[in-house]
């Protein structure tokens, strides 16, 4: 145990994503816990940060019960949301969706650290192991993965909005998901305040489609609620219409801005000014770097298994 101040603590954004709320029923059971046993008084920290035990401190705090500090000695941030996502899914109360995210950002996590997997292990070793004892098929774990890339591109534009829909109180499928991952920031803001203004259960693609037209209409001009119900009302069949498209555009498309990307990479690596970059800098070009890589091993495998499966 360490000597550490509470007060000092912080929360850590991309820990906190990987936390599913604690429902009043199951923070009152927590307070029973911690009254009657010392030894549950102890909250993990990890370099000044809070890990999961953000709830407990709280309650001891209120309650003035004592409690130690135990400082979890972690290489990186990888190594500490490896930790409470393993935490996380052992909640009798987790969340189908939350379960799945937390899967797919161990497969992240696991991938960025190689922890603990050996430096050459493949994609699919990491995705067979994580699979192993979650009980769930390599090709579901790599599914989750997507997810988990998908729905932190949604935290990245409303937390409140990406936490509801983990948690089963907005119910949006995983291909919309996806989906909705891919629109502008401000596309995706936009149907985040629309869908909690209206006391939604539930996100069609419909519904998204339509929102991301209501977006661009209200930037100029305004538009009574009323109209935009009435507006909505027509145009409701057409909405689940899916037009006829090309199936390779969206692949044309990417192989055509792949070689700017290259050159982009290449121009910044060659500059003078590269060897000078801070600490943050390089850390949040690692982590982009390491997102993009697993993003075009996901997609390498899967056109491997469709050439295999058309040989």
């Amino acid at each position: 145990m360490s000597k550490v101040n509470g007060r000092d603590l912080i929360v850590n954004e991309e820990l906190l994503r990987l936390i599913q709320p604690v429902s009043d029923a199951q923070l009152e059971k927590l307070r029973e816990t911690l009254l009657k046993d010392r030894t549950k008084r102890v909250i993990h920290v990890w370099k000044g940060f809070h890990l999961d035990d953000m709830e407990k401190y709280k309650i001891c705090e209120e309650l003035r019960l004592d409690h130690v500090f135990e400082e979890m000695d972690f290489q990186d941030i990888n190594y500490a949301g490896i930790y409470v996502c393993n935490n996380q899914l052992k909640r009798s109360d987790l969340a189908v969706e939350y379960t799945k995210y937390l899967i797919g950002q161990l497969y992240y996590y696991h991938h960025a650290t190689r922890a603990p997997f050996k430096q050459g292990d493949s994609q699919s070793a990491i995705a067979d192991i994580i699979a192993e004892y979650s009980y769930i098929s390599p090709g579901t774990v790599r599914k989750y993965s997507v997810y988990a890339i998908a729905m932190n591109t949604i935290f990245d534009q409303d937390t409140t909005f990406a936490k509801f829909i983990l948690s089963g109180k907005l119910r949006i499928s995983h291909e919309n998901t996806i989906e909705l991952s891919r629109l502008r920031p401000e596309e995706i803001r936009a149907i985040a305040r629309s869908s909690m203004e209206e006391k939604l259960d539930h996100i069609t693609l419909s519904y998204i489609r339509n929102e991301v037209k209501w977006s661009h209409i209200n930037t100029k001009n305004p538009v009574s609620r009323r109209e935009r119900s009435e507006e909505k009302a027509r145009n409701s069949v057409n909405i689940r219409q899916m037009p006829e498209y090309d199936p390779d555009s969206e692949v044309n498309s990417l192989c055509l801005t792949i070689d700017s990307w290259i050159s982009s990479i290449q121009r910044v690596s060659n500059s003078s000014s590269f060897p000078k970059i801070t600490n943050m800098a390089s850390l949040k070009l690692m982590r982009k770097l390491t997102v993009l890589e697993h993003t075009i091993n996901l997609i390498q495998e899967s056109l491997v298994e469709r050439t295999n499966n058309n040989d």
